[in-house]
């Protein structure tokens, strides 16, 4: 019992189950047999990295005799070794191979950039409140002296890790209710044709013969950073616009929201006119939109979905039928095309000349919890990318892999765990080769040459100049446009097989060795 909730014994509860958790892997694969390398990794990441970020909320930002640091740098240590021993055991690496190698070779973020993932995407769950954001303005006096020794709860303290960031509105972030509308509810007619041809046909027929019906055609768009949205009616001819912010704040898909609540107000203001229509027909490209109008549910951008509810249920007590329907963008349509230079529009971007004024903002507009993670994970990954940038060890897969990517995880999609482990050790050379072990003093290794007598035995000389192995080099590696660069012998996805084929085929690696 940690009755002084001081997070000692949690985190070490953490240690405890995190390494059992992993010795159980080791049942399922080791550097030669089992599971695949990326079996292995996702099993880490959905049974492990859950282990130890539980609770990581609150811990993390517990301050307690910390030095005013989150946590301490030795529990960041020991999270660390503990990731490190699993992407050791996912990559067969040896275990010299440095921790921020084995995150960049296995492309699992630092522990303590998931720690703060972690606590932002919980805090976009909670919620936030406004006390808390007043109480740290007024933290600060009018000398902007913060008052000294002034503790704060782990969400206060997660707040003031996005403030002070400065990229995220967190005061305008939307609240999500459990249901956007009462189980009685019934939605408006929606329609997502089997093909772009069938519903290109669908639209043509609406427009020749539902000539009481007004027609009006909406969009969303991103472009430079910033989302607009707007709405055109081809009946009245009448266009409507809304600048939903940056994307940091908002994305393409409430865009495409807001312009089928624009859509509702045209059709409104039509009917406020006198002009008496049978029907409202609301054209949009996005599928995702429709099937969400069609299906409210609790998520981000369920705002959007109140108001668009909202508007529907008032057309519909004045006698109006609605029918929303999908039809593909960029085909020629004169009312998806107008729509869509409109909502670029409404964001500044002009197709000539500089940028003008944006669009008018919405009368509500809140900041979505998908866009935080979205933003959350730039910042994570910018941070990420900062850190390698400076980090002194991990260099040997510097050279390959000069900033975080997804793409080291592909040349492993065919291969086997051994030849997965293969290729890792290639790229980290950390590698059962003369001159790797001969510097850690294998007792067995007397001489770092290579047993052709011509150099060292290093991963650049087997694979770019022993000659005693060029009619195999030749063989399995054949002829390409950089063959002669390291580089790209261990970086492309489509060389990883050649060259891992050829390792097998040296018998060089004892660890791998085949008895034939």
């Amino acid at each position: 019992m940690d009755s002084a909730l001081r997070w000692k014994p949690h985190i070490d509860e953490i240690r405890r189950k995190v390494t059992k958790t992993i010795s159980a892997l080791c049942s399922l694969g080791g550097s030669t047999w089992g599971l695949t390398f990326q079996d292995m990794r996702k099993i880490y990441k959905g049974v492990v990295v859950p282990q130890i970020m539980y609770a990581c909320s609150a811990w993390s930002n517990a301050n307690w005799r910390t030095r005013n640091m989150p946590y301490t740098n030795k529990t960041l240590v020991n999270l660390q070794s503990l990731q490190a021993r699993a992407a050791r055991l996912i990559s067969g690496a040896f275990k010299a191979t440095s921790t921020p190698g084995l995150d960049i070779e296995t492309y699992l973020l630092p522990i303590e950039h998931q720690i703060w993932k972690h606590n932002i995407e919980c805090l976009g769950r909670i919620g936030l409140r406004e006390q808390d954001l007043r109480e740290q303005e007024s933290q600060h006096g009018a000398d902007g002296q913060r008052i000294r020794k002034t503790r704060m709860s782990p969400r206060k303290a997660i707040q003031k890790a996005i403030q002070d960031e400065q990229g995220f509105n967190v005061k305008g972030l939307e609240v999500i209710t459990p249901h956007v509308v009462p189980p009685w509810w019934t939605s408006p007619k929606t329609f997502i044709e089997e093909s772009a041809e069938k519903a290109q046909k669908r639209h043509q027929y609406s427009i020749d013969n539902e000539s009481n019906a007004i027609h009006i055609y909406t969009d969303g768009s991103g472009i430079n950073g910033h989302v607009g949205a707007a709405a055109v009616c081809t009946t009245t001819n009448q266009t409507k616009s809304a600048y939903m912010g940056d994307d940091a704040a908002s994305t393409v898909y409430a865009g495409e929201l807001q312009g089928i609540s624009l859509a509702f107000q045209i059709a409104q203001e039509d009917r406020n006119r006198g002009n008496i229509r049978n029907k409202v027909l609301i054209y949009t490209d996005n599928q995702a939109a429709v099937r969400s109008v069609a299906r409210p549910r609790g998520k981000s951008g369920s705002y959007l979905l109140q108001d668009i509810t909202r508007r529907t249920q008032e057309l519909r007590e004045q006698g109006l039928t609605v029918e929303i329907r999908w039809i593909p963008a960029h085909t020629g349509i004169y009312g998806n095309e107008a729509a869509d230079q409109a909502a670029k529009e409404a964001t500044g971007w002009r197709m000539k000349g500089p940028p003008g004024p944006k669009a008018q903002r919405p009368r509500v507009v809140h900041s979505l919890r998908s866009a935080l993670k979205l933003w959350t994970s730039g910042v994570v990954n910018k941070r990420w990318q900062a850190q390698w940038q400076q980090e002194t060890r991990g260099r040997t897969t510097f050279r390959h892999t000069p900033e975080p990517t997804p793409r080291v995880l592909q040349p492993h999609k065919n291969l086997s765990k051994r030849q997965s482990a293969i290729y890792v050790q290639l790229r980290t050379e950390k590698i059962g080769m003369n001159d790797f072990l001969f510097k850690r003093r294998v007792p067995e290794i007397k001489d770092p040459r290579c047993d052709c007598g011509e150099g060292r035995q290093t991963v650049a000389h087997i694979l770019l100049q022993c000659r005693r192995r060029t009619a195999l080099r030749n063989q399995e590696l054949g002829q390409f446009p950089g063959r002669q660069n390291l580089r790209v012998l261990l970086s492309e996805r489509k060389v990883a097989a050649k060259v891992v084929k050829f390792m097998e085929q040296t018998q060089i690696l004892g660890q791998f060795r085949t008895d034939s």
